[in-house]
């Protein structure tokens, strides 16, 4: 993938999080943090839906892409086995609309979950949708597309205000139904020429279930995963309260930075790989690529550490600790991103059975650690639960594909990112009480991660020159 298509495919995610970060403190400012909290509920039940629903399905479709002779009979494939569960289980549950949202939003209104189901029809579509763009490396149509979701809600939560509109849960869940249908129609214009073909393919069988082979244990991974990253949310909701979940989706909101990096990592690089493996191409250039990743994971890691202060000038002072917990909430989707480089090999060794266990020792830990820290430290508890538990994902990930597939360097990996998640913990824990120390500490670690980087910072710059005058 050349640098003006990798430039395309980063655009959308950086105007997302440049988005979100304007409208987290909006959220915040303008809605209580127990329909903050309950926001969050609605988000780990969409993804919950998708996870379960789409049978690992997408993430077969991007395996078997290169390597697919009838490109429109694969995504009825991968689509329609998912979907048809989907209206099945949806169908199911409407009865019982006013105790699942009592369940999961703490009010008995049906309309809840009326929303919630058609969220999750939406998320469903789009997400097979830009599986089209991103194999087919068509990079800005992806980025209009990712940009849409917050903008419009953003303007939704402005319109609000300026109205003078009710400010309540159900409108904040209004506003996530109506950019995701956004979002839908977006792909459905930009993807027309291959999903038509796609509705008159014939629906082999036979490829389903070779497909399903391959998706099946992503089911499993896909719900322990789900898991891994609902079960703080899921333990603030039932052992703390909607408070103290508001505060933590918040500082996971605020994690913006590392989020931009996790989703043009995450959109560019599995079909590179893929790519490489069709081509036959020498994957030894990956142990480059994991020891840039770690660079920037550790760069992130400080940056935000530096400026992570500046919470406190945009959020209500309800929201005071939200600066502290941050470092914990990067953890998240910075070392999922570094995961994907260094578990590739289960991927392209097809072992992806293997995901599920090393999910579920994540999810162990993260369970175990958040019924010991949730109901004395609330949100801070959370994150820190929420840190170990990625570490112990990353590694599992990681030493699982190095036997499955190559040996390469790890003892780098391992040493780096223990020392910033104690540095993130520790500022958890101590931040309240030592603010000063804390940023000194940070203010200390930039040269050092510097120096320890200088090879991958100086690769990087080299790369970014030389893509900068391609463009």
């Amino acid at each position: 993938m050349n640098p003006n298509k990798i430039l395309a495919f980063a655009l959308g995610p950086i105007a997302s999080a440049a988005f979100g970060l304007i409208m987290v403190p909006m959220v915040a400012w303008i809605f209580s943090p127990e329909d903050v909290g309950r926001l969050n509920i609605l988000k780990i039940t969409v993804s919950f839906c998708m996870l379960l629903f789409v049978l690992g399905l997408d993430q077969a479709y991007v395996r078997e892409f290169h390597e697919s002779r009838d490109r429109a009979r694969l995504l009825k494939a991968c689509f329609v086995p998912g979907f048809a569960l989907f209206a099945v289980a949806g169908l199911g549950t409407i009865a019982f609309a006013s105790q699942l949202s009592l369940l999961l939003f703490g009010t008995a209104n049906p309309i809840f979950y009326w929303v919630t189901l058609a969220s999750v029809t939406a998320t469903f579509v789009s997400g097979f949708l830009s599986s089209i763009l991103r194999m087919q490396e068509r990079g800005l149509a992806f980025s209009i597309s990712q940009m849409i979701p917050n903008a419009l809600l953003l303007a939704i939560v402005g319109g609000i205000v300026l109205f003078g509109l009710p400010r309540g849960f159900l409108q904040l869940q209004l506003g996530f139904l109506a950019s995701t249908i956004a979002v839908v129609l977006a792909y459905l214009w930009n993807t027309r020429k291959q999903w038509r073909p796609a509705i008159a393919a014939q629906l082999d069988w036979q490829q389903v279930r070779s497909l399903l082979k391959f998706g099946t244990p992503l089911i499993f991974s896909g719900l322990a995963y789900w898991g891994l990253i609902a079960t703080s949310s899921i333990a603030l909701r039932s052992m703390s309260t909607f408070s103290e979940l508001g505060i933590y989706s918040v500082a996971m909101s605020f994690a913006g930075v590392a989020i931009i990096f996790q989703s043009i990592f995450s959109v560019v690089w599995a079909p590179i790989v893929y790519k490489w493996v069709a081509e036959g191409t020498d994957l030894s250039r990956v142990d480059a690529v994991a020891r840039q990743a770690l660079a920037a994971v550790c760069g992130i890691f400080v940056v935000c550490g530096l400026f992570s202060w500046l919470a406190d000038y945009v959020l209500p002072a309800g929201y005071a600790n939200v600066k502290y917990l941050v470092l914990c909430s990067i953890v998240q989707p910075l070392l999922y991103t570094l995961s994907e480089v260094t578990c590739i090999g289960i991927g392209i060794s097809r072992r992806t059975m293997l995901t599920v266990w090393v999910t579920l020792a994540a999810l162990c830990t993260n369970v175990l650690l958040s019924l010991w820290l949730v109901p004395e430290y609330g949100a801070r508890g959370a994150v820190m639960a929420n840190a170990v538990a990625y570490v112990v994902f990353f590694i599992a990930r990681t030493e699982v594909s190095a036997r499955v597939w190559r040996q390469f360097p790890r003892a780098r990996l391992y040493v780096f990112v223990g020392l910033a998640v104690a540095f993130a913990i520790g500022t958890v824990a101590v931040g309240p009480g030592l603010p000063i120390h804390v940023a000194l500490v940070w203010l200390a670690l930039l040269p050092a991660v510097v120096w320890c980087f200088r090879v991958e910072v100086l690769n990087m710059a080299v790369y970014t020159r030389h893509a900068w005058r391609k463009l």
